[in-house]
């Protein structure tokens, strides 16, 4: 699905606030996954309690993380989070955006 750049960019800043990093995030989808796929492999390696908390502050489902922690690597698991983490951004901030118009 293609995604405004606008709503885009408010995820990008939204994720920026939610994994509290200095940094911008960049407005570009693939960018963007990337980046947070980078940042999810980190908190993976030095920190899964904070990884979990935001995962639950987000509202990804459960289930589908326990799925996407059953990949090969963990480069892998990195990147299916970041997937998840990054769609029900781009969900919530549609769901914003819509309730906004009315």
């Amino acid at each position: 699905m293609t995604y405004s750049p606008a709503l885009i960019e408010s995820v990008a800043r939204q994720l920026q606030r939610v994994f509290e990093s200095e940094h911008q995030l960049p407005s570009q989808e693939n960018d963007l996954l990337r980046q947070v796929a980078r940042m999810v492999l980190y908190l993976l390696r030095h920190n899964l309690g904070q990884l979990l908390n935001i995962l639950y502050r987000i509202d990804v489902e459960e289930r589908k993380v326990k799925q996407a922690m059953l990949a090969a690597s963990e480069e892998e698991v990195a990147d299916n989070i970041a997937r998840l983490v990054v769609e029900r951004e781009l969900l919530k901030a549609q769901i914003r955006f819509r309730y906004s118009q009315n």
